[in-house]
């Protein structure tokens, strides 16, 4: 390594390490959030700079009818930062039925779907983001349902994984809030999305998930988890 190399790697360094700082700085000059939030936020970088493990993927499932799913969402989360969104149409082991009431919630067609792949099809591609994981859904009652029955109906074996619920998490950091929706929450934090499409809604639920934890100020997840008396349950 010369030294050109190594002053790009310290440069780089330094800008993985500053980058956070710096975007919470803006924001108070911008007068987006107020010094005391300011501090906290610093505090909470602080804190993964040393010690952070804020690691998991958010999961979000659209559905045909019933448990048979015709999209997935996933979101992987590094150390607190969102890295990876990804989403799938699925040709669901119902088509061509397509229940009226969860098309018009999210707008899928069978003629939307005809030519994806079964979840059996799409597993050896989806499976790496499921194994040893944490999974955050919103709503994970749901999802995990809709996840184990679905596996159960292609006979595939249930990965290793663990999971929360962001709707617990958010219960707790704003109890205030009139309702817990996906939706509602985003809305209070300004995040802006395509509701009920399954990339936006994991990729929202990964962003309520982060700003849930920095309000304990953790950046270890299963320290935040504990911290807020929510479990992690097995897949």
């Amino acid at each position: 390594m010369n030294y050109n190399d190594i002053r790009k790697y310290f440069k780089e360094l330094l800008w993985v390490n500053l980058h956070p700082f710096m975007k919470l700085l803006n924001r108070v000059l911008t007068n987006k959030i107020s010094a005391q939030t300011f501090r906290s936020g610093l505090n909470y970088q602080l804190l993964l700079s040393f010690r952070g493990n804020m690691n998991f993927i958010a999961i979000d499932f659209e559905t045909a009818h019933a448990n048979h799913p015709c999209e997935i969402g996933l979101t992987r989360v590094v150390n607190a930062e969102i890295i990876e969104s990804k989403s799938w149409l699925i040709k669901p082991a119902c088509f061509p039925y397509m229940n009226p009431w969860n098309q018009k919630v999210h707008g899928i067609s069978s003629a939307d779907v005809s030519r994806a792949l079964t979840f059996e099809e799409l597993w050896s591609e989806l499976k790496p983001w499921f194994d040893d994981s944490i999974l955050v859904a919103h709503n994970a009652a749901f999802d995990m349902r809709v996840l184990r029955a679905t596996l159960a109906y292609y006979d595939l074996a249930v990965p290793s994984a663990e999971y929360f619920c962001s709707v617990s998490l958010s219960r707790i950091a704003w109890k205030q809030l009139p309702s817990h929706s996906l939706g509602t929450v985003c809305e209070f934090h300004d995040i802006r999305f395509h509701h009920h499409r399954a990339g936006d809604d994991a990729e929202a639920c990964a962003r309520i998930t982060l700003k849930a934890f920095e309000t304990v100020a953790e950046a270890i997840l299963e320290d935040g988890l504990k911290r807020m008396g929510v479990a992690l349950k097995k897949l």
